[in-house]
């Protein structure tokens, strides 16, 4: 199998703090989890997550604090909803973007096997690129041929990314 070794000093490997979302798939999965249950307890995310509820308190805080979620009630128990986020970083020639579907990716590395061994392979830049082939890949535009051949890695490789993120892009 043809991989590339992942290049940690790509753009979204290496942010600064608004960037710690994307490094910590719990956070990103907690996240994810608000943006699809608008309205969510924390003890709605801790049982559906099976999180410990000291984690999620903490998690959810630091969201809060980055502006990611916002508590959307003035009752007990508090009610939080995500926002949408959209960042651009430029770095160089390398452009990024990022938003609640490349978080959403990398949240279901804790679940998904072949998300992980590709963030491990390729970093989050290259998931980034992945998600972005699995865009063209579902509207038709792309087949998994084309994206090993274009990112020089095995077709079998490409195959199992795109199918892994399709979920991600449809929804």
């Amino acid at each position: 199998m043809a991989t590339k070794e992942a290049n940690w000093a790509t753009p979204l490997d290496t942010g600064g703090e608004a960037f710690e979302l994307l490094g910590n798939a719990r956070k990103a999965w907690i996240y994810t989890y608000l943006r699809h249950h608008p309205g969510a307890t924390i003890q709605e995310i801790v049982e559906t997550l099976d999180q410990p509820e000291r984690t999620v308190y903490d998690y959810v805080e630091d969201l809060e604090d980055a502006r990611f979620v916002e508590q959307s009630n003035d009752g007990r128990p508090a009610e939080y909803v995500a926002h949408e986020i959209e960042l651009q970083l430029v770095e160089g020639d390398a452009e990024r973007r990022i938003t609640p579907e490349l978080i959403e990716a990398i949240a279901r590395r804790i679940r998904d096997d072949d998300v992980d061994a590709y963030i491990d392979r390729h970093g989050l830049d290259g998931l980034a690129v992945a998600l972005d082939y699995a865009r063209e890949y579902v509207d038709g535009s792309v087949t998994h041929q084309i994206m090993a051949r274009e990112r020089d890695i095995s077709s079998v490789e490409a195959g199992v990314i795109l199918d892994a993120l399709r979920p991600v892009v449809e929804g």
